[in-house]
């Protein structure tokens, strides 16, 4: 099982957004592999693998590699302010309380507008939203993976996963509208293998920048991609999918 992460500098940064893109392009490549080489069949790329580029033809007989395999999406929500998130006296859970609960049932996965759904949308064949307590986020992350057949490649949204697991890839999504930086995405800059500003047509480059800025000032020394989910032919956005098939092809 590979494992792409994505957490965020903050609420709203659209961390949902880079991960249904990310599930879009991937579940819509096919990948093979052939003497050393790794082509995408759809853009008809070739990838640099073990050092050596090489040219791929359409008349050689390909085999199809890992890359092939179905891709499901895990979203995580800890809730952090203890065993009642309602802070009020409404006897909704009394001893039927759980500390963390696996939802995979389709009448909550696929209500319209949820995020959960817009990740069942574009591409994953199976979504478990984990729901936990903040002390009991490992054990809740270990339950809700074995909800996942292990030939299944998963993208995780969420800055949790990270607290407690590697990842393959581990992009943190930062965005010009937000400012705010979570204390717990500062803790994470040591597992972030590149960061991705979500933008979209009304951000300026000025705003980019200063979004950029603010990253490299927290001690982010790790490549950027400016990236625009709506718009699937810009070059940055293929170039960040590139990097991530790049990485997962060593590991």
């Amino acid at each position: 099982m590979n494992t792409i992460v994505v957490a965020g500098t903050a609420s709203r940064v659209g961390k949902t957004t880079v991960a249904s893109y990310i599930l879009r392009m991937l579940s819509n490549r096919t990948f093979s592999f052939n003497k050393g080489k790794i082509v995408d069949t759809k853009y008809r790329r070739i990838f640099q693998h073990a050092g050596n580029t090489s040219c791929e033809t359409k008349g050689n007989s390909l085999d199809l590699c890992h890359y092939n395999r179905l891709w499901s999406a895990l979203k995580i929500t800890i809730r952090h302010e203890g065993s009642c998130p309602r802070h009020t006296e409404c006897d909704t859970c009394d001893d039927g309380y759980e500390p963390f609960k696996r939802l995979t049932s389709d009448d909550i996965i696929r209500e319209k507008g949820k995020d959960t759904d817009r990740l069942s949308t574009a591409g994953a064949c199976k979504v478990v939203w984990l729901q936990s307590d903040s002390d009991v986020e490992k054990i809740s992350i270990e339950a809700a993976l074995a909800c996942f057949d292990k030939e299944h490649n998963l993208v995780i949204e969420g800055n949790s996963f990270l607290r407690v697991h590697d990842a393959n890839v581990a992009v943190l999504v930062a965005s010009p509208s937000v400012e705010r930086i979570k204390r717990s995405a500062e803790l994470l800059l040591n597992k972030i293998d590149f960061v991705v500003i979500n933008v979209h047509k009304r951000h300026t480059p000025e705003e980019i920048e200063e979004c950029k800025e603010r990253m490299i000032a927290l001690g982010c020394d790790v490549p950027f991609y400016v990236v625009n989910p709506c718009s699937e032919e810009d070059y940055s956005n293929q170039s960040f999918i590139d990097r991530i098939q790049d990485i997962l092809s060593k590991s």
